[in-house]
């Protein structure tokens, strides 16, 4: 039973969450069939995890119905009717945080129904609520369509009736046109600008419709005015016109402006597009872009954007920590680090504090702390070991400890070979680039010029692989001396 899909999907709920759910399928409104109640009781002791063991279905079905012979099919039934009353539930739990789509549902009712008697205060309650409302994005513009259509209806009625009105001060349908037009173009910018940073990923043969004519509309309009507009617009801009860093500068204007406009989670997706423009200049040589990129997860840390369900993901973690010590920011890394490793979750806790502890020590050039963090260490996650062997790579080159640098160099091979089916072939590739010129740099001699600006004009023509500026560096130091 514990492995089914109600008995799973119950599973996410939180303690507060379920004691709800037992009020909803406890109203008659909602649930008329005392079996479900009685079904939902017994579970409620494991799911809450005061109870634990196996949990059978006939032990279920003896709570539910414990004059009748087992029915599986009758069973099975009641799982489904459980099962739909939960994800009822869930969508209740949507409706009702959203006073906004409440009140434009009443108004809608009332103008169907013509209860010509409760239209001032439902019109009063909804004007207000969406006075109130702190949102911005796209969906409140919507939203507002949705206001001035309902008032339309309802209005168009009670207004013809009223002698006191002015003829035509019902008609709002310029305020509907302009709702709806703020949305759809918000809208249709947010799924452009996704679209053109997916192409930069994937070979997509996909186009939107009127794409063109809603930028040209755009650029006719007082389109800051509209935030949702405002945003994706220049995020647009930054994504397809990628050599105008003014785009971005505007960018972050606007984000200092808007963003406590949208909800939680598009504001965290107008931070990525600025973040991803930042990785896609600092990776082309800007490397001012660093900078911008710490500022960024400083703003998502203090606005508390980066930690879902109370934790942080190992990924942004150890993004964070690299753009830091990029900018030899190397005491904000250490806090960070200490501040927000309790943040990941156990599993992957270990890892990541380590790897990162050695990237930080390995920037400072404290290349001793990072052979005491590395070099006994069995990661778990392919990425960090990836990671942990190219920056022990590195380490004992810069110690000159060439004997372990050729056994790390021959190990990692044998590595990479047993591991071809969990690494992409194209990063094993790289990495055997990498092992390549890491015993062609350890044999070069710096009294050979000639042999290492080959082995420079060699490294420049074989593509992208990881620490390849690390490697060149080390080719120009020995030509250098």
């Amino acid at each position: 039973m514990k492995k089914s899909k109600i008995y799973t999907a119950l599973k996410h709920l939180s303690i507060y969450e379920l004691n709800s759910f037992d009020k909803f399928i406890r109203s008659p409104y909602f649930n008329q069939n005392e079996r479900i109640i009685k079904f939902f009781s017994f579970l409620m002791p494991y799911l809450k995890g005061k109870k634990a063991g196996e949990i059978s279905k006939m032990d279920i079905w003896v709570e539910i119905e414990p004059e009748s012979a087992y029915d599986d099919a009758k069973f099975r039934k009641f799982t489904s009717d459980l099962l739909k009353l939960f994800e009822r539930f869930l969508a209740q739990q949507i409706y009702e945080q959203n006073n906004l789509n409440i009140a434009n549902n009443l108004l809608e009712n009332v103008a169907k129904k013509k209860i010509l008697k409760l239209y001032n205060s439902v019109l009063t309650t909804a004007e207000r609520l969406s006075k109130r409302h702190i949102d911005r994005n796209s969906d409140y513009y919507y939203y507002l369509y949705g206001f001035e259509k309902n008032k339309f209806n309802l209005t168009s009625e009670f207004e013809k009736k009223s002698k006191k009105k002015k003829k035509f001060n019902w008609l709002n349908i310029a305020e509907m046109s302009d709702n709806l037009d703020v949305f759809y173009i918000g809208e249709k910018l947010k799924l452009y600008s996704t679209l053109l940073s997916w192409k930069r990923v994937y070979k997509l043969d996909m186009e939107l419709n009127f794409i063109d004519e809603i930028i040209g509309f755009v650029n006719k309009i007082d389109y800051e005015e509209y935030p949702p507009i405002a945003i994706w617009y220049q995020i647009y801009l930054t994504t397809s016109d990628n050599e105008n860093i003014d785009h971005y500068y505007k960018l972050k204007v606007l984000i200092d402006k808007y963003i406590d406009f949208f909800p939680r989670e598009e504001a965290q997706d107008i931070y990525e597009s600025a973040l991803n423009y930042c990785i896609r200049k600092a990776n082309t040589g800007h490397f001012e872009f660093y900078n911008e990129s710490l500022g960024l997860y400083k703003d998502l840390l203090r606005n508390d954007m980066l930690i879902a369900d109370n934790q942080l993901s190992p990924t942004r973690f150890r993004n964070i920590v690299f753009v830091a010590t990029k900018v030899e920011n190397y005491s904000w890394a250490e806090e960070f680090i200490e501040k927000y490793q309790y943040r990941i979750d156990s599993k992957y806790r270990e890892n990541a504090v380590t790897y990162n502890l050695a990237r930080l020590n390995f920037f400072k050039e404290d290349f001793e702390k990072v052979l005491q963090y590395l070099r006994d260490v069995e990661f778990d996650d392919i990425v960090y070991e990836l990671g942990s062997k190219n920056m022990l790579i590195k380490t004992y080159y810069e110690l000159d400890e060439i004997s372990p640098l050729f056994s790390l160099l021959d190990s990692f091979n044998v590595f990479l070979n047993r591991y071809k089916r969990t690494i992409p072939d194209n990063r094993r590739k790289n990495y055997k680039l990498l092992i390549k010129y890491v015993k062609k740099l350890i044999n070069s001699s710096y009294r050979d010029k000639a042999g290492l600006q080959k082995v420079k004009k060699e490294i420049n023509e074989a593509g992208n692989f990881p620490d390849k500026d690390w490697v060149l560096e080390k080719i120009d130091e020995l030509i250098d001396r």
